[in-house]
This record gives structure tokens, C-alpha cells and sequence, in this order.
């Protein structure tokens, strides 16, 4: 008994038994699922199969030109989206220009939300702005003298600088105390930027200090260092775990004979090669931190205050010059307590009725400027006596970490007095009780 040969055919394709004669040509139609090709009937004769396949890479060529027609339909009918670089400028009536005295600036990394207020506060035209140099220049420039406050937070230094050096006057809001103030169950851009102009308007806007261009350098270059001497510093602790997981620690590993030690020590292969990209890791950070401290170095020496801070115990050029970057322009203290509070080395306060309760530090301010204090502050008690004991006596009451931190309070409140009259560090002046007066 012969054997059946039984076939399957296309969605569509038309079988024998549809037909007349039942030798008409069959034509598949291409699988849309298989890339566009049929597939060719075995079952038929050669002459069959090379004209199924002809035919199917006919139809594969024009479904990728029809294809590539829609494609270019759709290209052609999408909006016309400008660029930042080309878009207009908001169009704004001669009285909304003449009128507006306070503007709100919410910024944004692309974008900026802009309310325009009067003399009284109140809303004159809210606009949005993306973050074009030129586009924010040509917006600003068709106003005379404006009032701007924008929040304080990542990457505002370019527009304050660029409104300054338009003639505008600019604030920076402090953005923990304006949230304090002005909290808002409807959080916006356009509600943001009119809570920051009204905040102006009404002279109640709590701003933060702007630093110049040359405390911004100062501030780039040392915090850039600090990040390179961490980094360093993860990489040597990873070494140190390396050499303890095969028992083979070496005390002082990156001096020149634990150097050569670490060169002929016998290690797994895989932790070889771990060992070696750490060590050029560590050469490679610690060359560039090198760099950076002589660039240091040199921008200091033309620092009249820093050889009167570089007197105090604990302080070096680092410290005399991330103390003047951080802190700024002293004259805009009242007193050595508004430094520390500043930098945020008071105690949180709680008080209520006839009970008060003292916390620990506020930690507001520089988190970079307090640790470099902190670290001047263990310096400090081994080279003056004073300090030394002033630690001792709290060290034994509160603890050790207590008292490092009184230390570096007390650090901070000596340079402020120093930076605001103008003369020299003297340690008999912290003896026999005159520590207040003096410093």
C-alpha cells in the first residue's frame, strides 16, 4: 500500500480541490512570522520549486520597499520638534516686562520653572525655560534689574553667575529652611517657583551664602583630593584582606621594603592578579592626589591668611584653605558661636517650659569642613597643652568622641577670631581661664 503524502498549505493558498483543473499554479503566501519567506512544497516537481522560491524572494523585496516607504511616511508626518537652541521665546506683554520686579527661579538639570511677581508679590506670568545659555540670556536681557532667588542645590553655580554678570541680583535660598516654611500638599514646578517668589516679595526667604569664584576652586580642588586619598585608601584595605585570606599579612605593605615584599610573596594566581590591579589602582590615585595637593600648595601661597591660620595646633596648608573656602567671608558672623553652629558643631536644643535637653550636633553645614576639623582636632591635642587637657577633662565625663569634637568646636571658634581681628595665635592666651576672652 503506497504511503500518503500529505501536505500543509498557507493561510489563503489555494488548494487543488478549489479549483478547475487542479493543476493551476499554487503561489504561497510569505509568513509574516518567519521573516517574510514561504516555505517551498517538497512534494512538487524541481521546475515548481525554483519557481516558488523566485517568486517568494520577489514578494520579500517588495515588502521591505513597502516597508521602507512607511517608515519614511512616518518620519514625515512626525511633529517638528524644536531644539532648545531654537526655541522661541516666550512671548510677554510690554506691562508684564515693565512690571516685574521678583522672579522665582525652580531649577532643574533641562529645565527651569520662572514665576514673575511685582513689587507686591503677586503672579504676574509663569513660564518654563530649557536650560540654554543663550535662550535664559536673551530672556533675562529684555528686563532692566531683577530681584532672582533660586534654591540651593546641584549645579546652579552657571546661572547665578550669568545673572550676576547681567547686572540682576540674586539670592539662594536655603532649601532645608524654605521646605520648613513653606511645605505644600500640591508639590510643583510653578507651585515651587511662586512659593520662592512670594518668599522674596515679602523679605521672608531664609538664603544661604553664595561662594566666589575663587572659594569654588578652592573647594573643587580639595574635596577632588580628599575623594582620591579615599579611594587610595579602599584599595590598601582590600590588599590588607587579600594577604589575611592566605595568612601572609605584611605590616607596612606599601612602603618601599613591603613593596618589595609584596613582589616576591607567593599568592593563588587569581589573587595575583587581584593584588596587581590594586597596586596600580593605588600608585595611580596616589600620583594624582600628589598633583592635586602641590596645585594646592601654590594657590595658598598667595593667601595672606593662610600663614596666620597654619599657627594654629592641628592646622596645615590643607586645613588654613579648606577652612577659608568653606567658611568664607568672616565678617558676615556675629560671633565665633554662629561659626560653629554654621558648621554645624553645636548640639541640637530641646527645650520646653522649665525642661531643657541638650542632643547631639546638629551636623548641618559642610560634612567635609567638620571631618577635616575632627581630624585637625587629634593633631591638636599632641602639640598644645592646653587642648590636651581641655580633652582630657571631657574625654572623662562624656567619652573620647565627645571630646574630639569639643576640640574641633573650639578649633573653629580660634580661626574666626583670628580671620576677623587680624592677629596672631598665642597659647598663653588659652591659659589661666582667659580662653574665652581671648579666643
Amino acid at each position: 500500500m503506497e504511503a500518503v503524502q500529505r501536505r500543509c498549505y498557507w493561510p489563503g493558498e489555494p488548494r487543488p480541490g478549489q479549483q478547475g483543473n487542479g493543476t493551476a499554479k499554487i503561489v504561497s503566501t510569505p509568513s509574516r512570522t518567519r521573516g517574510g519567506c514561504a516555505r517551498v512544497d517538497t512534494t512538487a516537481g524541481s521546475e515548481e520549486r525554483s519557481d516558488r522560491g523566485v517568486d517568494s524572494h520577489q514578494q520579500c523585496l517588495m515588502q521591505n520597499q513597502s516597508r521602507e516607504r512607511k517608515t519614511a511616511r512616518r518620519e514625515l508626518n512626525k511633529p517638528n520638534v524644536l531644539h532648545p537652541a531654537m526655541e522661541v521665546l516666550p512671548v510677554l506683554s510690554h506691562t508684564t516686562i515693565a512690571t516685574t520686579d521678583y522672579v522665582g527661579i525652580d531649577y532643574h538639570k533641562s529645565t527651569i520653572a520662572l514665576t514673575l511677581g511685582d513689587k507686591q508679590g503677586r503672579v504676574l506670568d509663569q513660564v518654563n525655560l530649557h536650560n540654554h545659555t543663550e535662550l535664559i540670556r536673551d530672556f533675562f536681557g529684555q528686563f532692566a534689574k531683577l530681584q532672582c532667588v533660586v534654591e540651593s542645590c546641584r549645579g546652579y553655580e552657571w546661572l547665578v553667575d550669568m545673572l550676576q554678570d547681567m547686572g540682576h541680583t540674586v539670592h539662594v535660598g536655603d532649601s532645608r529652611s524654605i521646605k520648613l516654611i513653606a511645605h505644600s500638599r500640591c508639590k510643583t514646578d510653578k507651585v515651587d517657583s511662586r512659593i520662592l517668589m512670594e518668599l522674596l516679595a515679602i523679605g521672608y526667604l531664609p538664603t544661604t551664602y553664595i561662594p566666589t569664584a575663587k572659594e569654588r576652586e578652592y573647594r573643587d580642588l580639595l574635596r577632588h583630593r580628599s575623594s582620591l586619598v579615599r579611594t587610595a585608601t579602599r584599595s590598601k584595605l582590600r590588599v590588607h584582606a587579600l594577604l589575611d585570606k592566605e595568612n601572609k599579612g605584611i605590616r607596612f605593605p606599601f612602603s618601599r621594603e613591603g613593596r618589595r615584599q609584596l613582589e616576591e610573596l607567593e599568592l593563588s594566581p587569581s589573587r595575583r592578579q587581584i593584588l596587581e590591579r590594586e597596586l596600580d589602582v593605588i600608585d595611580f590615585v596616589e600620583e594624582h592626589a600628589h598633583r592635586q595637593q602641590l596645585r594646592i600648595h601654590l594657590l595658598a601661597s598667595y593667601e595672606p591668611e593662610v600663614p596666620r591660620l597654619r599657627k594654629i595646633p592641628g592646622f596645615d596648608v590643607l586645613m588654613a584653605t579648606s577652612f577659608l573656602a568653606e567658611v568664607g567671608d568672616v565678617r558676615r558672623f556675629k560671633n565665633a558661636d554662629q561659626v560653629a553652629a554654621y558648621l554645624g558643631l553645636v548640639p541640637r536644643v530641646y527645650s520646653s517650659g522649665n525642661t531643657k535637653r541638650c542632643g547631639r550636633i546638629t551636623k548641618t553645614g559642610s560634612k567635609f569642613m567638620r571631618w577635616m576639623l575632627v581630624q585637625a582636632a587629634w593633631a591638636a591635642i599632641k602639640t598644645s597643652d592646653n587642648l590636651r587637657h581641655r580633652f582630657a577633662v571631657i574625654a572623662r565625663r562624656r567619652g573620647q568622641k565627645v571630646a574630639i569634637v569639643a576640640i574641633a568646636r573650639k578649633l573653629a571658634t580660634i580661626a574666626f577670631r583670628i580671620l576677623r581681628d587680624k592677629s596672631d595665635y598665642m597659647e598663653e592666651k588659652l591659659d589661666a581661664g582667659l580662653a574665652r576672652a581671648a579666643f
